[in-house]
């Protein structure tokens, strides 16, 4: 990973470190400076040592948040790193046929498209490169994929590649290395004797000595396997066959021709790319004549696993922005709370002689401490998440063959750490300047300090400055047709009435709650409320953030600034319980009263709690969208892919000619082939033609899908239309939705395909058919075909491309346009699994691979539903903030309530009484920060769905809430919270009367 946010993680390393440094020097010079201060500052931290570890729990978490979205990105950036590195081993670079496609990330090469050339080429390019001191290894290869059966074990698999390159030209390329054993080479093996690698002994349940069949044309060829190996560098990280060059091309009808020239550059396996550049340039001169092209196959793997784990990184990042906020409330709250807590001692501080500067450099060398330990925990629990989370995914991703490694960098480590630590230290400074703001008397006297009224010149100061800066950003989110300024200047503008009202008189009830509620109204208003007045705005992952802090802002607001009502409310409801009514007035009126650290730990909640249900919410309603197999499958039961070397060509005939295979159970046969063309949009002459897959659908497809579309071109009212329009007219296409823009781009894709269409939008109602060139790489051959469809977003991969008629495609590239992947509509009862294996039986000479679409969508979902449980665990962490919150003020109640307890004994409370008091006060606080958290979030929900629904893309998406898996987290988020109270409760419960009334 080697970036975040766009900022290169070298880049942000030196810079976070330099501030940490100057941050660190300032501060030890100002200790040195002010000894005194520093030992009043520190001597508090070793008082009451549960509070403190509750203290650096909750200042812990951002760094914990950011080290686990560091760490997961590291350990994907290492999962996509280490397959390339077993497929690619020391290879660099790729020397293929001019427009071959290479791949831009895990695959070098895709074996249906790579045509051979002559063997004798080969010298040329070694002789270019043989001067070069940056180049170790040159070699011809083959490689191809094939069946094979193991005749000993009886076992098939249907996608075995061949990789075979000359014995002594290897050296530079790695060694063989037998399984147990040591080093083999090529030369070593025998007439008809191959090597197996480990993922292919898995899937045959091979061992040396067994007999292969290879299924590379009409007759199976037999071989023996000579050992078991271990090879990186088969250009494949799945099951492979080693042979020598010649035997291949005997094998497979190639004689004199090879597939590839592979190149390795000097250093490992990791350094050698860092030559790619320098190699390209010597080699690239002499390519040209022979109709070669090289590609930078390490280079563009290593970038694209760079890609990957930033993605990642942003997306945990991002989604753990409102647990980030939430810490940040933590933080100021504990500041204000300790001040709280010392209030007397720092008036008597003020009063003898002590500065505002001095009081603030007390509090600040205590929360340095807090934040430089805080910040190591929150790095070392970053990882413990973060481990959580990938072994999670290991599990999820294992259903694709993809093999999830743990990883993490220091450098990681090392920008979690300081971004924590100084993000927090930003906060404990403006919380020190805070607190020092303070009445002497009052203080001494331990009284509140006096209300301040309406305010004077800065009151209207502040509102003013709200008015206008909300009117700018207004004005700007318009004219730039972008939804996260205007409906934040609109906010700011509520929230700048708050001080004007305050100025002009009204009462703080009505001066917070018109714009609280003013705030939840605007930001819960239904989508298309404003359509009517308002251009189409862009949306982004910020309007989420932005919407989600707004509403928390302006219901707390409205709750805490009407308490006497939620009191009364809470009273007539419960007060009847005659067990209950004791306490319950006295654990709830106490909260309510104590607004400001009330307030905060209710908003914390609430928060995280908003976010918790937006994306349990919204996540379970689109992956139910997308776990219907009619719009998965397009009417089709299975799906199935054959070898380039041997395929099907009639598949329907083949189907009704095997005697192992029913013709009755098949009612539609379709067939589809897949090119890597070259794309762009007829008439952009400032864009390039980019590689894009291009998909030959036969007139069985076209006549029984059932594919719907996002959105249809001009004239067309149905898909059914649009696709017997392709039937009919083979100079159509369609396309998937990734190419096409949006306005609501949330930004987390990764290898994002360059090539884009202009001029309409996938939220649009309907578009005019664009026009596209095609331009085969091979060939160079240019045809336009005219876009009249995009296919929904729950589209498969195997729909991924521009589809058009396979007429059209075999008329323009007869030699190439070969179907290799078929669909099948079974007849009513039959099993599609069974049928699945039937098939691969049938065709195992053809190295057919089948699989039921139905089990294809299951893995998809499951592993969706996973990743979604991860996110949702990972969001979940901000609730720890509102349970640390709770044992903060609770451990603060029990010293600053002390005399009230006291009385409360002395009247006849027992301790039981007492402690169920507290703990009903924490209960209360949770409690109501998950009823206002969930109620935003669910409506915010319904708006999105309700939005959604009217958008062809997903309109068959419904509202339905996940309670059981909400209910799971709230009721850990609340046992949580009561066990943090439960020790201050106990101790509450402990107080004697007589001790507690003489105590001042």
């Amino acid at each position: 990973m080697n970036s975040l946010f766009g900022i290169p993680m070298d880049t942000l390393m030196v810079i976070l470190l330099v501030a940490f440094v100057i941050v660190m020097s300032v501060v030890v010079g100002l200790a040195l400076r002010n000894r005194v201060l520093l030992k009043l500052g520190l001597r508090s931290i070793p008082r009451r040592r549960g509070r403190t570890a509750i203290i650096v729990l909750g200042l812990a978490l951002g760094t914990t948040i950011i080290a686990a979205a560091l760490s997961t990105g590291d350990t994907m950036t290492n999962t996509i790193r280490s397959s390339a590195l077993t497929s690619l081993g020391n290879i660099d670079e790729v020397i293929s046929v001019s427009g071959a496609e290479t791949g831009e990330a895990l695959f070098v090469e895709s074996p249906t498209e790579t045509a051979y050339f002559d063997e004798a080429s080969f010298a040329t390019v070694r002789d270019a490169l043989s001067d070069s001191e940056l180049v170790d290894g040159v070699a011809p290869v083959i490689v191809e994929v094939v069946a094979v059966q193991d005749t000993t074990t009886r076992q098939n698999e249907p996608g075995v590649t061949i990789f075979a390159s000359d014995p002594a030209l290897m050296a530079g390329f790695g060694e063989i290395k037998e399984a147990g054993g040591g080093a083999l080479t090529l030369d070593d093996l025998g007439p008809g004797e191959v090597y197996l690698n480990d993922e292919a002994a898995d899937e045959l349940n091979a061992n040396p000595g067994d007999e292969l069949l290879i299924f590379a044309a009409d007759e199976p060829v037999p071989l023996r396997v000579r050992a078991i190996v271990k090879y990186d560098g088969t250009l494949t990280e799945e099951s492979a066959l080693l042979m020598p060059l010649d035997a291949a091309q005997r094998l497979l009808n190639k004689e004199g021709q090879i597939k590839h020239i592979l190149v390795s550059n000097r250093g490992g396996t990791l350094s050698g790319a860092q030559h790619t550049d320098e190699v390209i340039s010597v080699v690239e001169p002499s390519l040209a004549s022979l109709g070669l092209e090289v590609k930078p196959a390490k280079e563009n793997a290593l970038d694209f696993a760079n890609e990957l784990g930033s993605v990642f990184t942003s997306f945990f990042v991002t989604f753990g922005t409102f647990s980030i906020v939430a810490g940040i409330m933590l933080i100021f709250l504990i500041f204000v709370m300790l001040a709280a807590e010392r209030k007397s001692e720092m008036g008597m501080a003020r009063a003898v002689g002590t500065k505002r500067r001095q009081l603030i450099l007390m509090f600040l060398f205590e929360g340095v401490v807090y934040d430089l330990v805080a910040a190591a925990a929150g790095a070392l629990l970053g990882l413990v998440v973060a481990y959580g989370m990938v072994f999670l995914m290991a599990r999820a991703f294992a259903n694709f063959g993809v093999d999830i490694q743990h990883d993490l960098r220091l450098r990681s480590l090392i920008v979690s750490y300081t971004l924590g630590m100084l993000l927090t230290f930003i906060v404990v400074t403006v919380s020190a300047w805070r607190v020092s703001v303070l009445n002497i008397v009052a203080a001494i006297r331990d009284l509140p300090d006096p209300v301040s009224g309406s305010g004077g010149r800065l009151t209207w100061i502040l509102g003013v400055l709200g008015l206008l800066v909300g009117s700018l950003m207004t004005f700007s989110g318009l004219s730039a047709k972008q939804a996260t300024p205007f409906f934040l200047g609109i906010s700011f503008v509520i929230i700048g009435f708050v001080p004007i009202l305050r100025r002009l008189g009204l009462p703080d009830r009505a001066a917070y709650t018109l714009p609280g509620v003013a705030l939840v109204v605007w930001w819960l208003l239904p989508f298309d409320t404003l359509d009517s007045i308002l251009p189409d705005l862009s949306q982004d992952f910020s309007l989420f953030i932005t919407s989600g802090i707004m509403v928390v802002i302006g219901a707390t607001w409205v709750v805490m600034y009407n308490s006497d009502l939620v009191l009364r409310a809470t009273m007539t409801v419960f007060g009847r319980i005659r067990a209950l009514a004791p306490v319950l007035k006295t654990a709830i009126s106490y909260p309510l009263t104590n607004r400001f650290r009330t307030g905060m730990t209710v908003a914390m909640f609430s928060l995280v709690v908003f976010t918790l249900v937006v994306m349990a919410t919204l996540t379970s309603a689109f992956t139910e969208v997308f776990n219907d197999e009619q719009a998965f499958g397009g009417g089709f039961d299975i799906r199935s892919t054959s070898t380039h070397v041997n395929p099907v060509e009639d598949m329907e005939g083949a189907v009704a000619a095997s005697p192992d295979l029913a013709a009755d159970d098949f009612e539609v046969v379709a067939s589809q082939s897949s090119l890597s063309l070259e794309a762009k949009q007829a008439g952009a002459t400032e864009r390039d033609f980019e590689s894009y897959p291009v998909r030959g659908l036969d007139d069985a497809f076209l006549a029984h899908n059932s594919y719907d579309f996002a959105l249809m071109a001009d004239g067309y009212e149905s898909p059914r239309e649009v696709w017997q329009a392709l039937a009919d007219n083979p100079g159509l296409a369609i396309v998937d939705p990734i190419p096409v823009p949006r306005r609501d781009d949330f930004g987390f894709q990764a290898g994002a395909p360059e090539f884009q269409l202009d001029g309409f939008y996938l939220e649009d109602e309907t578009f005019s058919p664009v026009e596209i060139e095609l331009r085969d790489p091979l060939t160079n051959k240019v045809f336009e075909v005219t876009i009249i469809g995009v296919l929904r977003d729950t589209f498969p991969e195997f729909m991924l491309g521009i589809a058009i008629s396979q007429r059209k495609l075999e008329t323009v590239l007869p030699d190439r346009a070969l179907p290799t992947i078929h669909f099948f509509k079974l007849a009513e009862g039959v099993d599609a699994v069974a049928t699945a294996d039937a098939l691969e039986s049938a065709f195992l000479n053809n190295g057919m691979e089948a699989d039921s679409l139905a089990k294809e969508l299951d893995k998809a979902v499951a592993t969706q539903l996973t990743f979604n449980y991860i996110l949702q665990g990972f969001m979940g962490l901000g609730l720890v903030v509102g349970v640390a919150a709770l044992g903060v003020i609770s451990a603060r109640s029990v010293v600053e309530r002390r005399q009230q307890i006291g009385v409360l004994r002395a009247i006849g409370f027992r301790r039981g009484m007492v402690q169920f008091s507290f703990l009903l006060e924490s209960s209360f606080v949770a409690l109501l920060g998950i009823l206002i958290g969930s109620s935003l979030g669910l409506i915010l929900s319904f708006n999105i769905v309700r939005d959604s629904q009217q958008q062809t893309n997903t309109e068959n998406i419904q509202f339905a809430v996940p309670w059981l898996n909400l209910a799971v987290i709230f009721l850990i988020a609340y046992a949580a919270a009561l066990l943090t109270t439960f020790v201050p409760a106990r101790q509450a419960s402990r107080v004697h009367p007589a001790e507690a009334l003489r105590y001042e």
